[in-house]
């Protein structure tokens, strides 16, 4: 039976939840993280919740942000506020919770945050296959992943927060827009309110500090205070030097949900109800049951003008790698290709071989240098679009199993490379689509590795036969291999930009078409060993595998 995948991206930057039941304790929603929240609030715990979402990070990043509330940065560098809410994200704290971006409304954001705060990392963890115990050890001791929804207070959660807020009895302190003065917020006993100005980027340069020195002077002290923080920006760096100073209070970025009672007018359009911000019901990944963490490893053969194209390709992915390794195999024969030391040094480790390896060694290579969970092996021709990691790593979060560029569905031996059924960049496909075996990259477990070179197609051949024999090893231990979907309207999910998969893959010194003869045999010996092919065990998958590709 074949796996049905229940996320879905159908726009840039946004991946749809189709089948919450299907996707069981790995996801976690708003509405659920809202209860969990406003029960710790209403029980009295002293946490942290800042929220972050796309114009932090933008500021972080030293981009040009033109926000609602009228301030605005022409970027070009990262400016004095973006430099504090960078340092704030290394808090490591166990009752310090970021909200974040979620990937239903701006997965690159997501991934960026997941990747950025010190909190949520993890780094080489056993894989539940290999040793659950150990794995589910290290998820809840090693790191504390204490991350949750920016869209905390807003969206579905708003009509809840609009009823629960103004019956909420608590000795507070407000920092909240100048225009908050005078106003009334529900029923907290307010100590203190403090007021920041229109321009969050000029204020912090300003007064920011003065600003914290004052807060700190004046309540600092005390315990259990609510600090309800509605500061834009300013929210985040002015809740983690609070919280640094004194931990055993509340503070709590509420942001633009308090907007009713700071500007007694609509700001958003989650605050009307029936429209679709209104009903949404935002979605993540359990933080606590998933790893990010991959490593790639490019090759270089006889393509060395691409290496600079695919290095910064990977380096701009919205999933940033752990680390990035080289394979550079030899050429036998008359000339030889040496690389500058300054590309070289852009690679956490290389491998140079002096002598031509063939097709394995990248992937040898990879088994003994990768520690991260998930491992990304690229031909020296494949240049992938910015959320290609991102796009395997949401497929993978459903699915165990290797993530290829370009997928094949076998039919008989003999017309396979002559003859085949194929998905992914070569033609596109609307969904993710499982498939017999496939190549150009490689995104998978670590620890498929060994299965694949286990096998005696490793040592038998040298130019071929490596993409079809980890999918077969990986197909022995139950694991599919699958073509993540390539739609035509978003060039950025896919696993090699066309205009480039066709200039290079194309060229002089390609060598697949010269090995067909052997593929067939590797082909046959895999057969023998009692692979199954995909149109064997289900015929009828053929029409719906050809229901989902697009135009070429």
């Amino acid at each position: 039976m074949l796996e049905k995948f229940y996320i879905t991206c159908n726009s840039e930057n946004h991946w749809t939840l189709t089948d919450a039941a299907r996707a069981g304790d790995k996801v976690i929603t708003l509405k659920d993280e809202y209860e969990k929240f406003w029960n710790k609030i209403l029980r009295g715990e002293n946490f942290a919740l800042p929220r972050y979402g796309d114009g932090e990070r933008a500021l972080m990043m030293g981009r040009a942000v033109k926000a609602i509330e009228g301030w605005n940065t022409t970027g070009g560098g990262i400016n004095k506020l973006g430099n504090a809410l960078n340092e704030s994200l290394n808090i490591d704290a166990p009752n310090f919770y970021y909200g974040i971006s979620c990937p239903c409304c701006d997965s690159a954001a997501y991934y960026w945050y997941l990747r950025h705060i010190k909190s949520s990392i993890f780094y080489g963890l056993s894989l539940p296959n290999v040793d659950s115990e150990a794995y589910y050890w290290y998820l809840n001791n090693l790191k504390n992943p204490t991350v949750t929804f920016a869209n905390i207070w807003v969206n579905a959660n708003f009509k809840s927060f609009q009823k629960d807020f103004p019956t909420l009895e608590r000795d507070a302190v407000l920092i909240t827009n100048w225009r908050g003065k005078g106003k009334k917020y529900g029923k907290l006993n307010v100590k203190k309110h403090y007021f920041v100005s229109d321009d969050c980027i000029k204020f912090w340069e300003e007064d920011g500090e003065n600003l914290i020195r004052q807060i700190i002077e004046e309540t600092g002290h005390e315990k259990n205070l609510l600090y309800a923080v509605s500061a834009g920006p300013l929210s985040c760096v002015i809740i983690a030097a609070l919280f640094k100073n004194n931990p055993d209070n509340c503070y709590i970025d509420f942001g633009s949900a308090l907007d009713l009672m700071t500007h007694e007018k609509v700001t958003r359009g989650y605050m009307t109800e029936g429209t679709h911000y209104a009903n949404l019901n935002c979605w993540m990944f359990d933080r606590k049951r998933i790893s990010i963490d991959v490593d790639v490893v490019l090759t270089c053969y006889k393509r060395p003008q691409v290496l600079r194209q695919q290095l910064d390709a990977i380096k701009n992915q919205t999933l940033a790698p752990r680390r990035i390794f080289l394979y550079q195999d030899g050429i036998d024969g008359y000339y030889k290709i040496e690389l500058n030391d300054k590309i070289l040094g852009e690679f956490d480790a290389c491998r140079i071989s002096a002598t031509n390896g063939g097709v394995w060694k990248r992937f040898e290579f990879a088994k003994e240098i990768a520690k991260s969970p998930y491992v990304c092996i690229f031909d020296d021709d494949t240049v992938p679009g910015a959320r290609w990691f991102e796009n395997c790593h949401m497929n993978m979060m459903q699915h165990r199993g290797v993530y290829v560029t370009n997928g094949v569905l076998l039919t008989k031996i003999e017309e396979y490379a002559r003859k085949t059924i194929t998905a992914g960049w070569h033609t596109g496909n609307s969904k993710t689509l499982a498939v017999d075996f496939g190549g150009h990259s490689w995104f998978l477990e670590r620890d498929y590795l060994e299965w694949m070179l286990a096998k005696p197609q490793r040592k038998k051949y040298k130019f071929l036969s490596e993409d079809m024999t980890v999918s077969f090893a990986a197909w022995e231990h139950g694991f599919g291999s699958y073509v993540p979907q390539h739609p035509q309207k978003i060039l950025s999910l896919w696993g090699s930009i066309p205009s480039y998969g066709w200039k290079y893959g194309t060229d002089a010194v390609a060598t697949s078409p010269n090995n067909v003869k052997f593929m067939h045999d590797a082909l046959s010996e895999l057969k023998a060993a009692g692979w199954k092919w995909l149109l064997e065990e289900n015929p009828a998958y053929l029409e719906e595998f050809n229901s989902a590709l697009e135009k070429k």
